[in-house]
């Protein structure tokens, strides 16, 4: 692994579990063993070290496709594919980066920070819009199936189940167990999976 990449990876943790401001350069050369020098020799300030890492980061993410949400048999199948998707984004962020990122933590710092990178924190919407619509979807049909209750406000929905996918803002960045988590989100869609369905 080149110098570079492993500066990307290691500063990135730290903007993570620390916040963009709060992380300073001496602390960022402390994580990495570098001098300041150094740093500026592979990025010219801390700005660009961060946009490294957001990009990393979201080359991990994997995310439902259009198609995909179009060859979902059921809104069960569906929260499969989407738990199934956030294993791989956090297996490939174990791989990656030396821990597993749960998003709430990366959407914090896109918070945070998006005022510096406009285009990020436009595609962070982007994605959230495009997730809502995906997961509308998928309700509609199974309404439309007879597999959910159609009683029930498809948009209210949506919301509350995309949330559940987000909704790990309490945990640590390091230390945590992604078992326990995937556990304990598969354990909140079964719940609402069981309330909604006919």
């Amino acid at each position: 692994m080149e110098l570079r990449d492993e500066i990307i990876r290691k500063t990135f943790l730290c903007f993570l579990s620390r916040g963009y401001q709060a992380a300073s350069l001496k602390e960022l050369e402390q994580v990495t063993g570098l001098t300041k020098g150094a740093f500026y020799y592979y990025f010219k300030d801390k700005r660009e070290l961060l946009q490294a890492g957001l990009e990393l980061y979201w080359g991990l993410m994997r995310e439902e496709t259009d198609e995909e949400v179009e060859a979902a048999e059921s809104l069960e199948a569906y929260i499969r594919l989407v738990l199934a998707h956030k294993e791989e984004s956090a297996e490939l962020s174990e791989r990656e980066l030396g821990c597993s990122v749960p998003e709430a933590f990366f959407f914090q710092l896109v918070l945070e920070v998006e005022d510096l990178f406009p285009a990020v924190g436009a595609k962070v919407d982007a994605l959230a819009k495009t997730r809502l619509r995906h997961w509308e979807r998928v309700i509609e049909r199974a309404q439309a199936r007879g597999e959910v209750r159609k009683e029930l406000d498809a948009a209210v929905l949506a919301r509350n189940l995309m949330s559940v996918s987000v909704s790990m803002l309490n945990l640590e960045l390091k230390g945590t167990d992604m078992r326990f988590v995937f556990s304990d989100m598969r354990a909140q869609f079964e719940q609402y999976y069981a309330l909604v369905k006919r």
